[in-house]
């Protein structure tokens, strides 16, 4: 099909779905919204849309403005080359605005969770009909019986593929986007595949939504096995920030955090539209965040989980036993030492370092050779870069500012051995800082700490204030899952709200049933029994003004606690989930 773009007056004709013609930068920055987006060389960040932040962006063509959030952040768009003006513009707070790059925390379940007995009692008839559970992630089977109701029909009630490049509705501005109808029509096809080429060659979120909603008679019923389900595919991270966070191009399971917000926003604003409740779940995360809930993407989360009839379910995380986080602290006019292992030759990766902004504090880097990258003084939007002389290894530092101070040391192409980051005690009143290395899945597996600390590895955005944090726990033995991730946040909060069952949980993939361990499922069947008591709030009238704050009590309320633990502690939060003890707890009270 041939189209047209429009650089002034002039129309330059290409095939639709063919990349855009070579444009010179004038010209790109001229191009509409939805063609500049598929531009290889376009990058995202995130911004309050501040009347000053607004004339800025006005002044400046090559900035564009993307979708607004309820919460008044925006997402603008631009081409990587004019990030260090912006950078420079902006000053150190533009770091906290850069998306972050998220992956899928996971490598007879709902009987544990006690959703089993509520779904067979007469009495409630629940079973999530009425109610949206929305998914964020690798995609979804959407042509498996599981997602079907008896007579055939999908379960979606819409689907963004931010992978492939079509039709789409206004309300978003790149990939393709198909409705109930269109899947309908896909699945009535001899071949839905033509018809609508939506596949997930990871399958983390076909198992995601099966052990939320699969509608099957067999051993993989999902916890609200009558709801309806929204799903967003989303896109590749682009090349610019896997190469700023010196990830991985081997890792294809790679996100932006603004890609999963206009995600979240696609299922909150169909919800709306439709006139149901909603629960969220996000089995997914980040360590490249100050871990105290306080990013613009946890705040968007915060806000709407306040609004009647949503809710937002998170995995806590796999960072208990990974050897990722360590903390300490620095004396003033003193030094501590972070000591790094690094098991392979020339593994590329970065470490963020958070200290209170009211201290200062900078760093030098010792190689396992002995070459030193000299203490770099702390200034704010500062970055430094050294390729060692003797060794293959570049070091980077960069210092920014917000609510805290950031330190960022990245090791491109590291040597393999001990390395040393030397933090300096410029000017101390309390000292304390908190490191962490990249999540599981994003760095090599012979990356760790030396002096590891298993508190604080609540990933992001699971720390956010308002959300529904859920580690898990093994339901055969009733032992905690080693790796699920301990809390408390740097608010503080407690964090984990509780535990769900996340060991040998069975489901879905596309190429058939298998199973999977890790927090992501157990926030999948948390996020199916959200769904259950939405549907007894709201859809059936019992409190019509239920929203996340409100399930997040019950369910703590009604959560399983053991005689010989105190609680709430960071590794169980307030006990294990139990649906049905809620509604004991809610008859009770």
């Amino acid at each position: 099909m041939c189209c047209g773009i429009y650089i002034g007056n002039t129309q330059i004709s290409y095939n639709g779905g063919d990349p855009i013609p070579e444009l010179t930068a004038d010209e790109e920055d001229l191009l509409p919204l939805d063609e500049f987006v598929r531009l290889p060389t376009t990058v995202d960040f995130q911004a309050l849309a501040t009347p000053t932040f607004l004339e800025y962006a006005e002044q400046r063509p090559y900035l564009h403005l993307g979708t607004r959030l309820a919460n008044d952040y925006i997402v603008v768009y631009t081409n990587e080359r004019n990030i260090p003006q912006v950078y420079r513009e902006l000053g150190g707070d533009f770091m906290l605005f850069a998306p972050k790059i998220m992956s899928p925390v996971d490598i007879s379940s709902n009987d544990s969770a006690g959703i089993t007995r509520v779904l067979g009692q007469p009495f409630l008839d629940l079973t999530g009909q009425g109610v949206i559970i929305g998914l964020v992630d690798t995609g979804i089977d959407y042509t498996l019986d599981a997602f079907r109701y008896e007579d055939g029909s999908t379960k979606l009630l819409g689907l963004w593929d931010q992978t492939i490049n079509g039709t789409h509705d206004n309300s978003v501005y790149f990939g393709s986007t198909y409705d109930r109808n269109d899947i309908n029509n896909a699945l009535a096809s001899d071949d839905p595949l033509a018809v609508i080429p939506s596949i997930d060659e990871d399958g983390h979120g076909t198992f995601m939504a099966s052990a939320a909603a699969s509608n099957t008679d067999d051993n993989y019923i999902g916890a609200a096995p009558l709801a309806n389900l929204i799903c967003v595919k989303l896109r590749r991270a682009r090349q610019f920030y896997i190469r700023k966070y010196l990830l991985s191009n081997d890792i294809p399971t790679l996100y932006e955090s603004s890609d999963f917000l206009l995600g979240v926003k696609f299922i909150l604003d169909k919800a709306l539209e439709m006139q149901m409740p909603a629960v969220i779940m996000i089995g997914m995360g980040s360590n490249t965040s100050a871990h105290d809930g306080n990013t613009l993407f946890e705040d968007y989360i915060s806000f709407i989980s306040q609004r009647t009839g949503f809710a937002f379910v998170t995995a806590a995380g796999n960072e208990a036993n990974a050897r990722h986080h360590t903390q300490g602290k620095v004396p003033d006019d003193g030094t501590d030492v972070i000591n790094i292992k690094v098991g392979k030759q020339g593994i590329s990766f970065g470490t963020l370092i958070i200290n209170p902004a009211f201290d200062r504090i900078s760093v030098s880097v010792t190689s396992p050779t002995g070459e030193i990258m000299a203490r770099k003084p702390f200034r704010a939007g500062e970055s430094y870069s050294e390729k060692l002389i003797l060794e293959d290894t570049t070091v980077i530092i960069r210092y920014t500012r917000d609510v805290t101070d950031t330190i960022w040391v990245g090791l491109d192409k590291a040597t393999q051995g001990i390395w040393e980051i030397t933090l300096y005690g410029d000017e101390v009143i309390d000292g304390s800082y908190w490191a962490w290395l990249p999540i599981t899945g994003q760095v090599d597996s012979s990356v760790e700490f030396l002096r590891p600390i298993p508190e604080y590895t609540i990933v992001y955005p699971a720390a956010a204030a308002r959300t529904i944090t859920c580690g898990a726990y093994n339901s055969f033995d009733g032992s905690l899952l080693v790796s699920s991730s301990w809390g408390p946040t740097r608010q503080p909060k407690i964090a984990p709200d509780f535990v769900a069952p996340g060991v040998r949980v069975g489901g879905i993939y596309p190429e058939g049933t298998g199973t999977m361990t890790g927090t992501s499922v157990s926030a999948a069947i948390t996020a199916g029994a959200a769904a259950l008591l939405l549907e007894w709030g709201i859809v059936k009238g019992n409190n019509p003004g239920m929203n996340g704050d409100i399930i997040r009590n019950l369910f703590i309320g009604g959560a399983i606690r053991e005689q010989n633990l105190e609680y709430p502690n960071n590794k169980w939060g307030y006990g294990k989930l139990n649906l049905y003890n809620t509604f004991n707890f809610l008859r009770e009270g």
